[in-house]
């Protein structure tokens, strides 16, 4: 497979999983601010984590004072000044789609284009004005059709490990992400004044986890469970733990496995964060601070998503070509990625001998 493929099938996924993630979030925060009552009247304690979750409060608040709620969800949801929209992520996706035409099924460019068709016209537009709930449950039903169709019409090659890439990597970073969001509230059980009973069950319901979560803890709204559920669970597909876990089975598929010598850099590096949240406890987690975990996390999840760049699109623009490789000196011949390293070398070593 051509890097380039690659890259757009990877890209592709991560921003339908981003679009699908943004409608789950503004639906939730939605459903808060009703269930709140007197306390939404101060609207920018819902929508400011909201921006922050999104890592959008700078661009935002760079054109708009205030956190208000129809400003915050049009911003989100069709802003063409925002770069990470709903729109903008679903018209990134259909043009990584457009690219590798020949490579997806027709019904998978159908639905994203589709989509994409829908989101520009004036009846998305009046839609979210009037009937936000059912726009952002239109977006939702858009990208189980999309993860639907990839799965049955899909072979199980590197297309498929791509997506799977692609989605798992997205969904674990917004999963924390909302976890984060939840970090600076009292972890004190209901009805402590501080611990927010609401924006814990919003937490839930903005990762679909609020009926899974009932059959796994009686206790119904314990923080600390909850975030347990979210970050440490293998069994729901939307926890951290599960989407690494994931991340890493489809990187083995790809890459092979054998010794940690030969092991490619991104399995190393997601086997180390897999092997992190197998052995955490939430005593330990929160021992750290829940907060500074997450941040820990992201980096991580950064560094697993740069690795993979490197490793299957940079990779093919940085290996020597066989002249230059015969006007290295003759040593790390274990491979193409120690080659590229050997040359790097042998020509800072020239540079500083100059």
């Amino acid at each position: 497979m051509l890097s380039r493929v690659a890259d757009s099938i990877y890209w592709m996924a991560r921003y339908m999983e981003r679009a699908e993630n943004l409608a789950r979030l503004l639906l939730s925060t939605q459903d808060l601010l009703l269930d709140a009552g007197a306390e939404a009247a101060d609207e920018s304690q819902f929508w400011g984590p909201l921006l922050m979750t999104t890592g959008d409060e700078e661009v935002y608040f760079a054109a708009h004072p205030e956190a208000e709620g129809a400003t915050v969800a049009d911003f989100l949801a069709l802003s063409p000044k925002n770069p990470n929209c709903i729109l903008n992520c679903v018209r990134t996706a259909r043009e990584n789609a457009r690219t590798i035409r020949d490579q997806i099924s027709d019904e998978m460019w159908e639905c994203i284009n589709s989509l994409r068709l829908f989101l520009e016209s004036p009846e998305a537009a009046a839609m979210h004005q009037n009937q936000s709930a059912a726009f952002y449950e239109k977006v939702l039903i858009a990208s189980y059709q999309f993860q639907g169709i990839a799965s049955s019409t899909t072979p199980r090659d590197e297309i498929w490990y791509f997506l799977r890439l692609g989605m798992c990597i997205e969904r674990a970073d917004k999963t924390s992400r909302l976890i984060d969001t939840c970090s600076a509230i009292s972890l004190d059980m209901p009805p402590s004044p501080l611990a927010r009973p609401l924006r814990w069950a919003a937490l839930l319901r903005s990762c679909s986890a609020w009926h899974a979560f009932q059959a796994y803890s009686s206790n119904k709204l314990d923080p600390v469970k909850i975030i347990e559920y979210l970050l440490l669970d293998e069994t729901f597909p939307r926890s951290v733990a599960w989407c690494v876990e994931a991340l890493h089975n489809t990187l083995t598929a790809l890459c092979g496995s054998g010794r940690l010598d030969d092991m490619k850099s991104p399995i190393r590096a997601c086997g180390r964060l897999r092997a992190d949240i197998a052995y955490i406890t939430m005593p330990d987690v929160l021992k750290e601070g829940l907060h500074e975990y997450i941040d820990r996390l992201q980096e991580k999840l950064n560094d697993i998503g740069q690795t993979i760049y490197e490793t299957f699109v940079r990779y093919s623009d940085a290996t020597p070509t066989e002249s230059e490789i015969s006007m290295a000196a003759p040593v790390l011949a274990h491979g193409a990625f120690h080659t590229v390293a050997g040359v790097d070398l042998q020509m800072q070593q020239q540079q500083q001998q100059q």
